[in-house]
């Protein structure tokens, strides 16, 4: 329910800054959005992330940190994106998720070659 308050008074605020001074609208509307981004990941999005990783501790392997980090990248990934979308620069929305993505790739590249190790050594014996 607090959070909820807050949504308000950070919509309440971006309205009077809009109509306060119209020319720096763009630039607070991007650090507040990135501020309450950061706010949401660290309260919301992280605690959720750990709780999942516990829930499904008992298996092997790094691969549940590796799935719930990679949703959790892909998220906060989607989320900017958007924003810059919106703000009218489509292709750098494009390249930021492209960059995400080569990242979450890189996480999984070394799990992904011992695993790749092991499933040819079964198939070769």
């Amino acid at each position: 329910m607090f959070t909820l308050f807050q949504m308000i008074v950070v919509y309440v605020v971006l309205l009077i800054i809009a109509y306060v001074a119209p020319g720096l609208k763009p630039i607070l509307y991007a650090a507040i959005f990135f501020i309450l981004l950061l706010y949401i990941f660290s309260m919301f999005l992280l605690p959720f992330g750990q709780t999942i990783i516990e829930l499904f501790g008992i298996m092997p392997g790094p691969y549940v940190k590796l799935l719930v980090g990679s949703a959790l990248l892909f998220i906060l990934s989607e989320l900017v994106a958007m924003h810059i979308r919106e703000e009218g620069y489509g292709s750098i929305a494009s390249l930021s998720q492209l960059a995400m993505k080569i990242v979450i790739l890189t996480l999984w590249i070394p799990h992904l070659k011992a695993m790749i190790e092991t499933l040819s050594s079964l198939i070769t014996k």
